[in-house]
């Protein structure tokens, strides 16, 4: 499995999910070629294998500026993926 991830290392949020990243693909003992690119961006992207998972909403959560793909989201992308080989 090949993942990358783009996100801002001066966004502790962001800097969240590339931990959650690495620790779901530790956990389950995951074989992946992980790609990690920092760069000033206002939302983490996570491309697995090609396909790319950003939040699509059109208008920011409450109380957030950012549209961020939540954890629970990212989860469930691997998942499908794992599952899917």
């Amino acid at each position: 499995m090949d993942i990358g991830l783009v996100y801002s290392d001066k966004d502790p949020r962001q800097t969240k999910a590339r931990d959650f990243l690495r620790d779901f693909i530790r956990e389950r003992g995951v074989q992946a070629n992980v790609f990690e690119i920092r760069k000033d961006v206002s939302s983490p992207t996570l491309i697995i294998n090609g396909q790319t998972l950003e939040d699509l909403r059109r208008q920011p959560r409450e109380g957030q500026a950012q549209m961020f793909p939540t954890l629970k989201h990212i989860a469930e992308a691997l998942e499908r993926h794992i599952w899917g080989l």
